[in-house]
């Protein structure tokens, strides 16, 4: 796939594919005392659907089973809920409680129709949260980009290596934990021959706090950049297509352009770590799951299913479930203080 030449003028403070992640942290009540215990800290991510924005992640964020041994218990009890943190619509940042379990302790997210054979979850967020929140997905942030998926090719894993307690104790209260890393690797394996028809290794070290992030093919290509007010109006006729291209570009102060390249990026799936191998661990690999199964997932999500060790409910999990399907939407700032309580 050949390179396009495009011309920019409007360089980013903040990429838009780090807004379009999410750090995620998981907990568990305790049954006696109600303490809300964090379990681990995970990486998401939004895809736009026409009725719904969905989060997405590993399955085995949302269950806290391994998927290829989902009998076995870890060492600590499957979450209850999950915390995703969001810009809000006033500048601010909050944080946003979703139960796992509705009443009948039944999983409220959405998988593949292969169950936990795919390591992947999706759960649906109402449109109206928008009214508060900003969601920035994926796919409108990469661009409509065509990549060509080839072995060796640079990926970058954007996640959340650190939990943000860790990052404050090295760099203090005002560390931004809700922007991802983004680590950088390749290709490992052949793209058009991925395994089981859906992953692809991906040669990067990792830690567990990357499951769930989203995985950028990513490729350098030609632009021309100024900062001349002049050529500012010319890019903009030339993005508009309006006119006489001879003539438009004729009006360029070609003195003031630089030849530059940017990246650009496109998703190729979404990042699941080593588990169930830890063969792979050894020599830094990792899974990607394809965008395409994750296409699959989002045509023909199935209810989510706990094959075992589903959470147990309590007094303190449904006084959480009351509060979040009483129609009411419960805002808290970073210190627990409710912000906001309004009508959803």
């Amino acid at each position: 796939m050949g390179s396009r030449t495009e011309i920019t003028d409007k360089p980013q403070s903040i990429h838009p594919l780090s807004r379009a992640t999410t750090y995620i942290e998981s907990y568990f009540f305790d049954p006696l005392s109600g303490e809300q215990r964090l379990r681990t800290y995970a990486t998401g991510f939004f895809v736009r659907a026409s009725t719904a924005i969905l989060l997405v992640t590993n399955w085995h964020v949302m269950s806290g089973l391994d998927p290829s041994q989902p009998s076995m218990l870890g060492k600590t009890p499957p979450p209850h809920f999950l915390k995703i943190f969001v810009p809000t619509v006033s500048g601010g940042l909050s944080s946003l409680s979703l139960p796992l379990y509705d009443a009948e302790m039944a999983p409220r997210w959405e998988e593949h129709p292969d169950r936990e054979a795919v390591d992947m979850a999706i759960f649906p967020l109402p449109l109206s949260l928008e009214q508060h929140f900003h969601f920035f997905d994926v796919p409108t942030a990469a661009g409509a980009h065509e990549i060509e998926e080839a072995v060796a090719k640079d990926v970058f894993v954007l996640g959340y290596p650190f939990s943000q307690d860790e990052l404050r104790k090295s760099f203090g209260d005002g560390a931004p934990f809700f922007l991802p890393v983004w680590k950088r690797g390749s290709i490992a394996t052949e793209p058009a021959t991925r395994f089981n028809d859906r992953v692809i290794l991906i040669d990067a070290l990792s830690r567990p706090g990357m499951s769930g992030a989203p995985v950028l093919v990513a490729q350098d290509e030609p632009v021309l950049q100024s900062t001349s007010a002049r050529n500012a109006e010319v890019f903009d006729a030339i993005n508009r297509g309006g006119g006489n291209a001879l003539e438009v570009l004729s009006r360029l102060d070609t003195a003031s352009l630089r030849s530059s390249t940017v990246k650009r990026f496109s998703l190729l799936g979404v990042y699941s770590g080593v588990i169930g191998n830890t063969r792979l661990e050894q020599i830094a690999l990792g899974k990607c799951w394809h965008v395409d199964t994750l296409r699959e997932l989002t045509a023909n999500s199935c209810p989510g299913a706990m094959p075992f060790h589903a959470p147990v409910a309590n007094r303190f999990y449904d006084a959480l479930l009351s509060e979040v399907s009483g129609g009411r939407l419960v805002v808290k700032n970073l210190e627990g203080e409710v912000v906001r309580n309004d009508p959803i």
